[in-house]
């Protein structure tokens, strides 16, 4: 194959270009193979972890339902010990705790929800973990364990419920004006419409109503 004088000049132009570069553009394209590899590779992960752990939710949810709870507890434990990570497990600790409380063995639904409170990726499921646990605290006056679960929400959105947690343990001690201030503190942080308002005030009046 025969060649004019200009194309020859180009041919020489790419001999040199690759010559300096193409090491660095072989390099590149490598690196750009790979991560695209990696980036796939992590979602493939990701989804079939995904699959996974909804698979033992859906198996404990049944289990649940058909009031087993024996059978429910390991089916957790595999959600807890694999997925930790996962909204799966959260709402499965969530859903055991209930079905245990909803059985009157509030002394499994404890740990359950402990963990719950300290693991999982949704700040809302959590500060309900929380809440609920520290009702089962105070049933079970474990005060100081109450109040301890109770120093902070995850978020700044469940400030007034957890006031209002806090004030129903002041109150369980009998200790009526913290109860009272708590409860105040709280109402303040609600919206005028807010339906926990109308709770509130009669929780106020229950410890000695409004100073």
């Amino acid at each position: 194959m025969s060649y004019n004088l200009e194309e020859q000049d180009q041919i020489e132009q790419l001999r040199a270009f690759w010559q300096q570069w193409g090491t660095v553009i072989s390099g590149l394209l490598l690196v750009a193979a790979l991560a695209w590899a990696g980036w796939s590779g992590w979602h493939w992960w990701v989804n079939r972890r995904a699959g996974q752990a909804s698979s033992l939710y859906s198996q404990l949810g049944q289990r649940i339902a058909g009031n087993d709870l024996k059978d429910a507890a390991p089916i957790f434990g595999k959600l807890q010990s694999d997925f930790a990570s996962t909204v799966y497990a959260q709402m499965g600790a969530l859903a055991l705790a209930r079905a245990y409380d909803n059985a009157g063995q509030q002394a499994q639904a404890l740990p359950v929800l402990g963990w719950a409170a300290a693991h999982g990726p949704v700040a809302a499921q959590r500060a309900a973990a929380m809440l609920n646990l520290a009702a089962l605290q105070i049933d079970a006056r474990q005060y100081e364990a109450a109040l301890h679960t109770l120093q902070a929400p995850p978020t700044p959105a469940f400030g007034a419920l957890f006031l209002t947690r806090r004030g129903d343990v002041y109150a369980a001690q009998g200790e009526r004006a913290q109860a009272r201030k708590t409860y105040e503190q709280a109402l303040s942080e609600l919206a005028p419409d807010a339906a926990l308002r109308q709770l509130l005030q009669i929780k106020i009046e229950s410890v000695g109503g409004a100073q």
